[in-house]
């Protein structure tokens, strides 16, 4: 049986996890705006100042999209896969999507990164594949967690994020969505889980005294 304090242990190191990844989806997006901006540089006729602003953009879309790759691997190893396995500790229920985001979040993240440095031998393809292939499984585990959680604890938001998680395979902005509203959400279960009362105590067996001589 699950007590609160195993939960909540859960609980937070999801959300922290959850943070990490908002932020990751933040600097890969603003890594892809400049990789925008310096496409558009070189279509718009090729001038000098054109190629240098396509440049230094490529040059940040690499540092952002490394950098907000190595902050979602530290938020998934570090705290979201963890915590997780935490709650599929205290609630086996939680097996499935504990082995499926760990499986496919984390290992699929590693791939893509690897397959994008890898991406000028024809290896790196078939290592981005495999990659998004695992990525598919791990966001089918945060959808089947959205859904327990919601179970669990009766809040919508953990429903619409399983929702998002699972239409991100097509929309990835919907994951950036998926993560604030799941973050959002543990930060409400937690309130509610430390305003909980506490178990009773178990009820003690009474000690039977001999009788007198």
């Amino acid at each position: 049986m699950a007590t609160n304090d195993q939960v909540l242990e859960a609980y937070r190191d999801m959300r922290e996890g959850s943070l990490y990844l908002i932020i990751a989806w933040l600097l890969i997006g603003i890594g892809l705006i400049a990789f925008a901006a310096s496409l558009i540089g070189f279509l718009a006729g090729g001038f000098a100042i054109g190629r240098h602003t396509g440049l230094a953009s490529l040059v940040g879309l690499a540092v952002l999209v490394i950098v907000g790759g190595l902050i979602a691997l530290i938020g998934l190893w570090g705290k979201f896969v963890p915590g997780v396995k935490k709650l599929a500790s205290a609630n086996p229920e939680y097996g499935t999507a504990a082995s499926l985001v760990n499986i496919g979040l984390f290992w699929g993240i590693v791939l893509l990164l690897v397959g994008a440095l890898l991406l000028v031998v024809l290896v790196g393809a078939f290592i981005i594949l495999i990659g998004a292939i695992l990525l598919i499984l791990g966001y089918i585990g945060l959808l089947i967690l959205g859904l327990k959680l919601y179970e669990t604890e009766k809040n919508v938001l953990y429903l619409v994020a399983g929702i998002l998680f699972i239409l991100a395979i097509f929309a990835s902005i919907l994951g950036f969505i998926g993560w604030i509203l799941l973050y959002v959400a543990l930060g409400d279960s937690i309130s509610k889980r430390m305003r909980a009362p506490p178990a009773p105590p178990a009820p003690t067996t009474p000690t039977t005294l001999p009788p007198p001589v």
